[in-house]
């Protein structure tokens, strides 16, 4: 593995041929400056970036109207449905779902059993996301505005403090904080299994420019 980034960053956004980021610049006033960042792959450099790009990159074309509507650009999570829908999931559950031209169309809070889920992972007109707490990832389908699907929880092992989802192709990749694995879900057959495993907490896995991405505890590496 090689490290990229051995300090704190923010809303990590993987792009095409690289990704981006927020990193905290802490002024002599003891205010707290965001500086934004994107790194290319193919070049292994990395540059400073407007706030405009990073917003585009992250809400898509409509993102002046979406960010005009939210009450934090930087720990939600994005993606984009089959109907050109955007998406936004907080941590503590809120959700915000967005047309193509950035009107909202519904807000609420998504949970599962009384817990908040994070992270998504687009499916269609549905999208996966992992609820950290009861060790569970969930399918929600937007149509119906209900969780349609479970996977783990309960007395499972398969999840131990699932932390963000992504897709690739027919697979989720879930990151477990609890037990420092990658684990794939496939949405064919709805089979779980080990992909990656760490010394250390794993926060985010993802690929960009054709290259493995993991964030862990210590750093940002690439595979």
């Amino acid at each position: 593995m090689k490290k990229i980034i051995d300090f704190n960053i923010y809303g990590l956004l993987p792009v095409e041929g690289g990704f981006l980021y927020i990193k905290p610049e802490v002024m002599p006033d003891g205010r707290t400056r965001a500086d934004f960042f994107g790194y290319e792959v193919a070049t292994e450099r990395t540059m400073p970036i407007t706030k405009w790009t990073y917003f585009e990159g992250k809400f898509g074309p409509a993102y002046q109207e979406i960010c005009s509507q939210i009450k934090d650009y930087v720990n939600c999570e994005t993606g984009t449905l089959s109907n050109n829908h955007t998406v936004l999931v907080y941590p503590d559950g809120d959700v915000g779902i967005f047309n193509a031209r950035g009107i909202a169309v519904w807000t609420g809070n998504l949970q599962y059993n009384d817990t908040p889920a994070r992270g998504i992972a687009p499916d269609g007109k549905s999208f996966w996301s992992v609820v950290p707490e009861l060790n569970a990832v969930i399918c929600y389908a937007t149509d119906e505005k209900r969780v349609q699907m479970r996977i783990g929880g309960g007395k499972s092992t398969a999840f131990v403090d699932p932390v963000s989802i992504v897709r690739y192709g027919d697979r989720l990749f879930i990151c477990n904080k609890g037990s420092n694995k990658v684990r794939t879900i496939t949405l064919g057959n709805f089979a779980v299994s080990d992909y990656l495993e760490f010394d250390e907490p794993v926060l985010n896995y993802f690929i960009a420019g054709e290259k493995e991405f993991v964030r862990l505890d210590s750093g940002l590496y690439q595979l």
